[in-house]
């Protein structure tokens, strides 16, 4: 049934998630309340938590899948593997001396707080706290395995 889970309905709830991305609590509750219920509903799982039907299944969180495929396609945007142009997304500004990885993404100045819930926005934390290094990221493939 796992199976059957992740080859049907959770392409349906990912669907365009680097476009459509929730943003409140209530409506991440909302989407993960469809993965929360099928695993309680498997017979083996009803006394167990959560996370620990997620760790006996091998799945993750929907959030956490969600985070993965928003670093995923910064990577490609910012390596060129999408023909969309990076400067209209981000602000890079290339520091080989400091902390942290030469590829560190900036916000965008605006002056209402209406973007910040975009894709563009909401990617730059996440992906300057990784620990990328110029040989770690070769490929699309090597960084999916990193």
């Amino acid at each position: 049934m796992t199976r059957a889970f992740t080859v049907y309905v959770r392409p349906l709830l990912e669907y365009a998630s680097c476009v459509w991305s929730p943003c409140s609590i209530k409506d991440v509750k909302c989407i993960e309340s469809v993965q929360r219920w099928f695993t309680k509903w498997l017979p083996s799982m009803t006394n167990l938590s959560y996370t620990n039907r997620l760790r006996a299944l091998g799945l993750d969180t929907l959030e956490h899948r969600r985070l993965q495929q928003n670093l995923l396609h910064t990577y490609k945007v910012l390596v060129g593997k999408l023909s969309t142009d990076h400067t209209d997304m981000f602000c890079i500004r290339l520091h080989y001396i400091t902390r942290g990885h030469p590829r560190k993404l900036y916000p965008n100045f605006h002056r209402t707080n209406l973007r910040k819930n975009f894709f563009c926005e909401q990617v730059i934390s996440p992906w300057n706290s990784l620990d990328i290094t110029n040989d770690g990221v070769q490929s699309v493939a090597a960084f999916k395995r990193w």
